[in-house]
């Protein structure tokens, strides 16, 4: 990674972009596919710190590569608790296109909370950082 010097840039943001690159520069280049899928894919994680600490723990989860995470992300939620296992399911629900399937006047009576807990956990992993949830499909 490169960095290219702007006068018009404050030097705080010139330093910090030097300091991005010299620890990217420093990783793996297993691990610096790892970060730009992340960072590709991702909006809640933005520094050094935060993609060391989530790429722990994505490895704790048995996911270390690039390939890995882009086989099994399948989004990033603000917030966590239920309310976000419910904007998941609802999501996913809608985007498998399985919603047509059910007449219009029952669509809105889905208790979406219940779909992730009944059927959807078994399926995907949610993993809480950092105040967001990402979920990941556990057979990539």
């Amino acid at each position: 990674m490169t960095t290219t010097t702007n006068p018009n840039l404050p030097t705080e943001f010139i330093k910090a972009r030097e300091d991005f690159a010299a620890w990217y520069d420093a990783k793996s280049e297993e691990t610096q596919e790892l970060i730009d899928e992340i960072s590709d894919r991702t909006s809640y994680i933005i520094d050094e710190d935060e993609y060391d600490a989530f790429i722990e723990e994505l490895s704790s989860y048995g996911i270390t590569t690039a390939e890995q995470f882009q086989d099994a992300f399948r989004g990033e939620f603000e917030g966590y608790g239920e309310r976000i296992y419910a904007e998941f399911s609802e999501q996913w629900v809608d985007d498998i296109g399985e919603l047509h399937l059910v007449p219009e006047y029952l669509q809105s009576a889905i208790d979406y909370e219940l779909v992730w807990y009944s059927t959807l956990r078994y399926d995907f992993m949610a993993v809480e950082f950092k105040g967001n949830t990402y979920f990941f499909h556990n057979h990539f």
